[in-house]
Order: C-alpha cells, then structure tokens, then sequence
C-alpha cells in the first residue's frame, strides 16, 4: 500500500512540472515517513547510491563526445556513410541511417547523436527532394540506436542498478543495435526508390571511398579502443573511457592545429557541457538509489513480483514491455531506466531471465519512447531542423516506431540476438 501511495506521489509531482530528480526524491521522503524512517537515511542512501567507482566512466565519456564533437567528427562520419552508397536512390536516406550508426559509437547520447546528424543532413536531403517529414523522422529514428550500441550511459547505469558485468553489456548491445540500424536502412532505401526521393547521386568512387575512409578512422578507432580495450583486459572500463576521453582531447588540439588555430573556446565548451550533463546524471542516479531503497522497505517489488507471478516468462515480457513502452513515452530514458530497475529486477532474477539480455531489453524499449509523445524528445529536434510542426513529425516517425517494436520483439524472444557476441569472448 505505501509503494503505491509513493508512486502516486512521483506521478503527481510529474504532473505539476517538478523536475524529475527532485520529484523521486520528495515522494521517496513522504513514504520514508510513512515507514517511520529518519531523515537522515535520505542522505545516507543519496551517498550510497554515488559511492560506485564505475560511475567514474560517466562524465569521461560525456567528455569524450563533447570533445569529438569539437574535433568535427560528425563530419568526417557523414562524408564516410555517403562515399559508399552515395551512387544509388535514397543515397542520403540510407547515409543517414550509417552516419548515426557509426556516431553511436561515440557519442552513446540519443540527443547528441540526432542533433549533430540532422543538423548537417536534414537541410542536405530537404534540397535533394526529400519531404522534411521524412527526412526528420529517418533521422529521429536513426539516431535512437546511440545508446544502445557501445559506449552508452544507459548501459553504465544499468550495471550499477543491476550489479552487471558493463563490459558485457556492451557488447550485448552491438548486434541489437545494428538490427534496429539494418530495418531502419532498409525501410528508408525502399520508401526513396518507391517514391523516388533524393536524386541518384554521384558515380562510385573508390578514391573518394579511400578520402573519406582516412578521413574518418581517427573517429572510428574510439569503440574499438574501448570494447576490445576491455573485452581484452588492457584496461578496465573506467581506464577505457579516460583513455577515450584523453584520445578526444589530442584529437581535437590536433585537428584543430592542422587547420591553422586549436578551438579552445570550444574545447572549454565541451569541458563545461560535461561538468552540467555529469550533475544532471549523478542527481538522477542518487535520487533513485533512495527511491529504489524506499519502494524495497515498502515491499513493493514484492507486491509486482505477487501479481505477476502466475504468468510464464513470455508472457511477464511481454507485459513489462508494455508497462516500458509507457514509461519511455513519459520519461526521459535515464531516469525511466533507473527507476523500472526497482521496479522490475526482483520479478525479472525470480524468473531466472538472463540480466544481461533484460538489459537490453529495457534499453531498447526506453529508446523507442524518445519517438513517441507526449515527451517524444528526438523527434521536437527533429521537427525543429526540419521547420515542420511537431505533430507532422510524429506522424512521419509512427512506420519507424512499428518497425522499432517489431524489433524490439525480436530482441525479447531471441536472447542470442543479445547475448551471442559476450558469449564469444566469455572466459572458457
């Protein structure tokens, strides 16, 4: 009873515009006090939920994409991803969808990910002939995958909640997300050959290829050095995201020197972008340690756990998918993450459903809800670039959203589409 009473808070103060860590936290008080707890717990279990090393990886790797984003490497992507289909109908469409794909790899953050593609290639496919609708919904839907193929701070947050190997979540994480990439490809080069969208592009060049592939490597090597750095033992992955955060520096005082002037004020930028996102993250990540701590004492993964016990594996999926998809269509994916954690990882470790591949699971379903509304972040930076209305947008997004949760199915019911590449380099 007092779980519900605490959850009915949370909703409550959501509804009235309170920022979400902060509603966490004061609903969590009000049943701290209905479990005649003392205050001081609150600051107890805030510190607690902080006091995890791997955390550390957190503000190194929002470091790290700020600076490449310093660096130019959205850019270098994008000229990569269209110099090799950039002879074929729906050239920019498909581009898009490669572009975001190969930035996922280094940016891990859905927001940057849409901002920094569309940017370029939005208004680039608008004047190839490409309806703004559509060429904002590839793009929202394109860029969802960024969390979801390695690095991602989802994944990290996820880890610390579930007390999972990080590493072996990335890696999870990889064929996921290019079968999200993969469908979204194809629907975008079918929908441009059908309606004959974009022009067919420039004639195949393996010079060009060659140009661009150079172009791009510096930006390429970031996952490789932090998924087979730490699969490989040469470091942990703490080290990996300094080591990447390091790289990104030197990247971006090199290139910047090449071209005649380092961007310092950018860099100070990146640094100063880091430190706020890092705040934002480590609020939210207190605050539900103290939230997941008081629904514990209220007994309410117990209550869920009750309810659904009586259904099998399959069909308790398919329900908290539901229950996900919800959430991510009201809450950004972080805090929805951490708080169906609480929520859902008892019932989930008593049915004996692998961590890892419920990891995932919960990752992609939180990423389809930044296409869907009310909140529906990706797509109002989308409908902004594309100067379209919010709502066109959504509706051009809902064929993506279909798709996304076709595949989401897939994920649910094949865990080897998650947990075959970790198998590979699991310890024999």
């Amino acid at each position: 009873m007092i779980g519900a009473l605490i959850l009915v808070a949370l909703i409550f103060f959501l509804v009235i515009g309170l920022p979400l860590a902060f509603g966490m936290a004061l609903a969590s008080v009000i049943g701290l006090f209905l479990l005649d707890g003392n205050l001081i717990i609150m600051a107890m279990q805030i510190f607690e939920g902080l006091k995890s090393f791997p955390l550390v990886a957190i503000p190194l790797f929002l470091l790290m994409a700020n600076l490449m984003e310093v660096g130019g490497v959205t850019d270098s992507l994008v000229r990569f991803a269209t110099s090799l289909i950039g002879h074929v109908r729906g050239s920019l469409a498909i581009g898009n969808v490669t572009a975001s794909t190969l930035f996922s790899g280094i940016s891990g953050s859905c927001m940057a990910d849409t901002t920094a593609v569309g940017s370029m290639l939005i208004p680039a496919m608008v004047r190839e002939g490409y309806p703004p609708a559509f060429a904002g919904a590839v793009t929202a839907a394109a860029n969802i995958v960024g969390p979801i193929i390695p690095p991602s701070i989802l994944m990290i947050l996820y880890g610390f909640a579930a007390e999972q190997s990080i590493a072996e979540l990335f890696l999870a994480g990889i064929l996921p997300g290019l079968l999200l990439s993969l469908i979204f490809g194809l629907y975008a080069f079918w929908v441009s050959s059908k309606k004959g969208y974009g022009s067919m592009g420039h004639r195949f060049s393996l010079k060009a290829v060659a140009v661009a592939t150079v172009r791009a490597t510096p930006a390429l090597v970031i996952p490789v050095l932090i998924v087979f750095g730490v699969t490989g033992g040469v470091f942990t992955l703490t080290e990996s995201a300094g080591a990447a955060a390091l790289y990104a520096l030197l990247y971006a005082l090199f290139r910047g020197a090449l071209q005649g002037g380092v961007d310092w004020r950018g860099i100070g930028r990146a640094f100063f972008r880091a430190g706020i996102d890092t705040g934002v993250v480590m609020i939210l990540v207190g605050a539900s340690d103290f939230l997941s701590w008081v629904l514990t004492r209220s007994e309410m993964p117990e209550a869920i756990l009750s309810v659904l016990s009586g259904y099998s594996p399959m069909v308790t999926l398919l329900l908290i998918n539901i229950v996900l998809l919800i959430f991510g269509t009201f809450l950004e994916p972080a805090p929805a993450l951490l708080l169906a954690s609480a929520l859902f990882l008892p019932l989930v470790k008593s049915l004996g459903i692998d961590l890892v591949h419920f990891g995932i699971i919960m990752i992609v379903n939180l990423q389809l809800g930044v296409l869907t509304p009310p909140v529906a972040s990706a797509a109002f930076i989308t409908s902004r670039i594309a100067g379209i209305s919010f709502e066109k947008q959504v509706r051009a997004l809902l064929p993506f959203v279909g798709l996304g949760v076709i595949a989401l199915l897939i994920i649910t019911y094949v865990p080897a589409v998650s947990l075959w590449v970790p198998s590979l380099f699991a310890a024999p």
